[in-house]
């Protein structure tokens, strides 16, 4: 890690988002059946199942073709149209293949280029912007996951924020 304000804000967004975030996803899959994962308690509602695909697909967009500069065309309607029953060990394979992308990118991403304007974006943004964006987005949806898998009963999360590693 470099030692400076750019080279920490990459590693924090790096150990947030591949280390400490997705292995709380990860706990919530290992504890959900396949009926749990693709649950919702109306139609409007995003089922666990569904909020993994955003993340993943969200995660490759934003990291992996925005910042990463990879080929990529996103689905993101086709990640809440989702019903199952795709089951939870196909879900964790494309975070997983989303999440080792984002490590790639992170990892090799010079900390002088964060405020850098990127043109793979709808409007003007620099790669500081897309990565905290992107580091954010996914907190929050892991905390819906999270909080999901604690309604529908599932154990074994208790202090998930302080089990889960961060680097």
């Amino acid at each position: 890690m470099e030692r400076t304000a750019a080279g920490t804000f990459l590693y924090m967004a790096r150990s947030r988002l591949v280390v400490h975030l997705t292995g709380q996803i990860r706990a919530c899959l290992d504890v959900l059946d396949d009926q749990q994962i693709w649950w919702r308690p109306n139609e409007e509602a995003n089922a666990v199942g569904n909020l993994v695909l955003h993340c993943a697909g969200s995660t490759r967009h934003y990291i992996g073709y925005v910042v990463g500069g990879a080929d990529f065309m996103r689905d993101r309607d086709a990640e809440f149209a989702a019903r199952g029953p795709l089951p939870a060990a196909e879900l964790r394979a494309q975070l997983d293949a989303a999440v080792a992308e984002a490590d790639r990118v992170l990892r090799a991403f010079d900390p002088a280029a964060l405020l850098t304007a990127t043109t793979r974006t709808p409007k003007p943004s620099t790669y500081l912007q897309v990565i905290g964006l992107q580091l954010t987005h996914y907190a929050a949806h892991t905390g819906q996951i999270a909080y999901a898998t604690k309604l529908l009963g599932a154990g074994g999360l208790d202090d998930l924020w302080r089990k889960t590693p961060t680097h």
